[in-house]
Parts: C-alpha cells; structure tokens; sequence
C-alpha cells in the first residue's frame, strides 16, 4: 500500500512536468507534453482507478502550482478527463457464463473515447455560442492570430494567408480532437505495453486485431454526414463536418484490425505490418484507405475471415 502510494505520487509529479514541459519552447518539449498522460496511464492500468485519482490530483496539484489556476484545469481537462476515461472502462470486467473473464472490448472503449471527443465540440460550441460566428468565427479568429504572428514581416503574405485560415478553420476542431483522440489511444498502448513486459498489468493486452465496432456506429457516421449537407454553411453545417472527423477515429482503427487479422495469417507478419505502417507513417495517404476498410469491416466482416485464415496470432 505505502509503495503503490509513492508509486502513484512519482506518477503524478512526471506526468505535470512532462505538461510543463511545452512551456520551455521547443519541438521536444511538444513530444513530451503529449507524453504527459502516460505516467498517469500507468499508475491507472497498473494500480487502478483509485492510484490514478491520487495521481491526477496530484498532477493537476503540481501544474496549477507551477502555472497558476488555469493552467491546472487546462491539464485536467486536457489530460486527467481522457485517463480517467481509459482507466475505468479498460479495468471493468464480468463473468462470461464459462467462469473465465470477459475484459471490456477495445472496439467499445473507442467508442465512448470518440464520444468523450464529440462532448468536447459541444461543449466548446456551446461555450462560443455567443461570440461573432460561433465557434467558426471563435476558429478563424485564433487561427488568423497564430498564422499572422508566424507571417509578420513577410510581403505579399496577407492573400495567401486568409485562404489559408479559411481551408484550415473548417476541419480545425474536428483535427484537435482527433490529434488528442490519437495521442491518448498511443499513451494506453505504451502504458499497457511496459505495464505487460514487467507483469504489472491487471488486466489482459488489447490487441488491434480485436477492434470491433458496434454495429450502428456507421448510422452515426451517415447521420453527421446528412447534417453537414443540410448544415450547408452555417453552424449545423461546421459542427456535422467536425463531428463527422472525429467520428472516423474509431474506423481508422477497425481498419487497422483488418490490417492486422489480414497479416495475422501469414507468415511475413511482422514484415508485413512493418512495411504497411512505414508507409502509413511517411506517405499518409494511406490513412484515408484504413478508414474507408473500416467502414467496409462493418458490412463484410473481413476481420473475422482473415482471423480464421490463419492460426492465432498475437497484434
């Protein structure tokens, strides 16, 4: 109990400095602030959902300490939410008629992620309901102060720079979310990671392979995509086309389970999936291909097919 406690204390201290860190400046101190919440993530999935109170109290303690009052709820909203998040529903278990454990499905813990990510847009529209624009208006407004302090002293930039702001302020919100989405998932999967190779993880690996989607997430994708048609320009339109973005975070990942099943089968696996992510990561373009096979996985179980192709496999 006095080591899980000190344990937890450690966690949250390194998590609040790895956020402070961005205040240094620096490409590197960007990485490590979105390093911040895997200390957080490790006392959770290793300690529990009471270690990481403990840690993210005294994280946000520290920060707040350190930055002043905001600076403590930016890191909680930003960092204590989403753990929180992850933590609870990753550690929920019941007994499968069998007497074994059935684990709360990866592909279910994407979901609520996402809706945790589609509260937030509310919220913020909410929050600008009343300014010039709303949130759109609130978007242009910061976007065109951040591009303009980058394109003082440079002739001519004014043109190009406005087109700029305009293409940018329409996926914006949506592109923060899933950037925050993307990191949190990336910091689990480290946590559970380390967590698995020391034998401190109290609950068994969630492989990519076992993404699943409930079957009417899709309705909730065609649903955003109606309401931007009909939203046309005006606000309904912004929220639907950023919501419709952060709704394809949890196909992406179907996606990569297909991927997965797919080289699960064959012998080249680990070449394979190496391959595929070398160019997922330089080309980028091949994100958009992922998300579109998830989309498919929900109608054509492709994932299951490969899956019985081949023997078991870890991915």
């Amino acid at each position: 109990m006095h080591n899980a406690l000190l344990m937890a204390i450690g966690g949250g201290v390194l998590s609040a400095l790895l956020y402070l860190s961005v205040t240094a400046g620096g490409l590197g101190t960007v990485i490590l602030a979105y390093l911040g919440p895997l200390p957080l993530l490790m006392v959770g999935l290793g300690l529990g959902l009471r270690s990481f109170l403990i840690a993210g109290t005294v994280a946000v303690l520290v920060v707040a300490g350190f930055g002043g009052p905001l600076f403590g709820l930016s890191y909680g909203l930003a960092n204590g939410i989403v753990v929180a998040v992850i933590v609870r529903q990753a550690l929920l278990a019941r007994t499968a008629p069998d007497g074994t454990l059935e684990w709360y499905p990866p592909g279910l813990l994407l979901v609520v992620l996402t809706g945790l990510g589609l509260s937030g847009l509310l919220l913020a529209a909410l929050l600008t309901l009343g300014d010039p624009g709303g949130l759109e208006g609130s978007v242009r407004q910061f976007l065109s102060i951040a591009f303009g302090d980058a394109a003082a002293g440079t002739a001519g930039a004014e043109e190009p720079l406005t087109d700029l702001v305009d293409g940018f302020a329409q996926v914006f919100p949506g592109m923060v979310i899933v950037s925050w989405l993307t990191m949190a998932i990336i910091n689990a999967a480290l946590a559970q990671g380390v967590l698995m190779r020391f034998g401190r993880n109290l609950r068994p690996a969630m492989r990519v392979a076992e993404v699943e989607l409930p079957n009417w997430t899709p309705m909730l994708l065609a649903a955003a995509g109606v309401l931007a048609l009909i939203g046309g320009e005006g606000q309904l339109g912004y929220l639907a086309v950023n919501a419709a973005i952060v709704l394809l975070v949890p196909f992406f990942f179907a996606g990569l389970a297909v991927v997965h099943a797919f080289a699960g089968g064959r012998q080249a696996r680990t070449l394979l999936l190496a391959v595929f992510y070398f160019f997922l990561l330089v080309s980028g373009w091949p994100i958009a291909m992922v998300v579109g096979l998830g989309v498919i996985e929900q109608w054509a179980g492709l994932r299951r097919r490969f899956s019985r192709t081949g023997p078991d496999q870890e991915s």
